[in-house]
C-alpha cells in the first residue's frame, strides 16, 4: 500500500478515534449527572438501572472499537497495516476503506462468525470478570 493510502487511513482512523473517546466522556458525564438525581419512586429507579445498562453496554462496545482502532493506528507505525491477524494475507483496500480499522479478511471474519469457539483473544476485556 502507498504511503499517500497509508496516510489517508491514519487520518480516517485518527477521527474516530476522537469522536469515539467524545462520545464516551459525553456518556461518563450524562451517568454521572443521572446519578445526581432524585429516584421518585420504583418505576423511575428501574427506568434509571435499565439506562445504565444499556449505557454499559455502549461503553463496552466503544471500548472494543477504540482498542482496534488503536491496534490499526500501532500497525501502520510498524508497517503491518492490512494485514489479517488471523492468515496474515493482505486485506482488500475496499474492506479497510469500509472499516479501517478491521483486523481480519472477509474469509477469517466469516469463519470465526460460523465457529465463535475457534476465534483466538488477542486482548483481555476490562468489563469481564475475572
Amino acid at each position: 500500500m502507498n504511503k499517500k493510502k497509508l496516510a489517508q487511513f491514519h487520518s480516517q482512523l485518527e477521527s474516530i478515534r476522537s469522536e469515539l473517546m467524545g462520545g464516551v466522556e459525553k456518556s461518563n458525564l450524562g451517568v454521572k449527572e443521572n446519578e445526581v438525581g432524585q429516584v421518585a419512586d420504583i418505576s423511575d429507579d428501574a427506568a434509571r438501572t435499565y439506562n445504565r445498562q444499556l449505557e454499559g453496554e455502549l461503553e463496552e462496545q466503544e471500548w472494543k472499537k477504540l482498542k482496534q482502532v488503536d491496534n490499526a493506528i500501532e500497525k501502520i507505525n510498524t508497517g503491518e497495516y492490512g494485514i489479517c491477524t488471523q492468515c496474515e494475507t493482505t486485506i482488500p483496500e475496499a474492506r479497510l476503506e469500509v472499516v479501517p480499522y478491521t483486523e481480519f479478511c472477509t474469509q477469517c471474519l466469516s469463519e470465526m462468525e460460523k465457529n465463535p469457539k475457534a476465534t483466538t483473544i488477542t486482548e483481555k476485556n476490562p468489563f469481564e470478570e475475572n
